[in-house]
């Protein structure tokens, strides 16, 4: 009996501990808490056992309080990684674009080394198509993605409803790629004409966004495409041309190029070479822990020395 009771006792000073640190993962230095009578009836609690909690709290050094009397508690210091350990919130989750390219991998290298600095748990999973990384940030599966500032501002209008996402922060201009081109299977051909088969695909609404206004205007047919098989369609000679990553061609030899042509494509362009951090808008301590872990020009910088070749990609 008395050990079914001190179990009991246990469990409800680490329920209360644990959500004491999620409460404390929102507040910074200087910051007055609350009273211990408020954090009881807002933890269905009594007093002692919150006393308790903030007694782990202090002594594990997550948090340091400074009493002021009849004035309250603020706080001095806080240890946002061993208090999100103690909130047992788990792993962080996120989702990039496929590192098929160097600046990708820069990226991505520039994310990871935030992470470890930060000494956070944490997971980065890489997949294709803008579309699939905002569907799995609504269903939770993941706590943020990187996408293109660009896909980010045309799923919030198109789905304005239905989203409840937001950009938490942007690398800036270059950070996602430096700009797209228009790649041929003829190696004469300069632009796209009527009767062309065009690679398109519709899972990215970068990619969809872009080959359909610069087609605007002419009779060709869209072929859909998982993007990472478009070249190999270029090179087959299955499809005449489609929009591609000027990054990559860099890597691949005799592939007949041009820049785009539409004004409003060579305009949105602009949007798409922004990587950001997308986030739900609900995700309070997500929010919090990233822009507290990631410095974005601390990540351009990393970035940037991946694409000069003085840094290793890892990731």
């Amino acid at each position: 009996m008395v050990s079914e009771i001190k179990t009991k006792m246990m469990s409800k000073i680490g329920y209360t501990t644990s959500m004491l640190a999620r409460e404390f993962l929102l507040k910074n230095k200087g910051d007055r808490i609350n009273t211990i009578s408020a954090y009881a009836e807002n933890f269905s609690t009594g007093r002692g056992t919150v006393q308790a909690a903030i007694s782990f709290l202090t002594e594990h050094h997550a948090l340091e309080l400074e009493s002021k009397g009849h004035l309250g508690s603020y706080i001095i210091n806080l240890d946002y990684q061993l208090l999100w350990e103690i909130a047992d919130l788990g792993m962080i989750m996120g989702l990039l674009p496929l590192p098929y390219s160097l600046r990708y991998e820069g990226l991505a290298t520039g994310l990871n080394r935030e992470f470890k600095q930060a000494d956070f748990q944490y997971s980065i999973a890489y997949t294709r198509g803008s579309e699939k990384r905002i569907n799995v940030l609504q269903e939770d599966k993941y706590d943020f993605v990187i996408l293109s500032k660009f896909a980010a501002n045309y799923y919030q209008a198109e789905l304005q409803n239905e989203l409840d996402l937001e950009i938490l922060m942007g690398f800036g201009p270059g950070s996602y790629l430096s700009k797209h081109v228009i790649v041929f299977s003829d190696p004469a051909s300069q632009q796209i004409e009527s009767g062309m088969k065009i690679g398109l695909d519709p899972s990215s609404a970068d990619h969809k966004i872009l080959t359909e206004l610069e087609c605007q205007d002419k009779d060709v047919e869209f072929v859909e495409l998982t993007y990472m098989k478009i070249m190999e369609h270029i090179r087959n000679k299955t499809i005449d041309a489609a929009v591609w990553n000027y990054d990559e061609i860099s890597e691949l030899e005799n592939i007949n190029f041009s820049d785009l042509q539409n004004e409003s494509s060579l305009t949105m362009n602009k949007e798409i070479s922004t990587a950001v951090i997308l986030v739900n808008k609900n995700s309070r301590l997500i929010r919090r822990i990233l822009n507290k872990t990631i410095d974005p020009a601390e990540v351009v910088k990393l970035q940037q020395a991946v694409l000069k070749r003085q840094l290793i990609p890892e990731y």
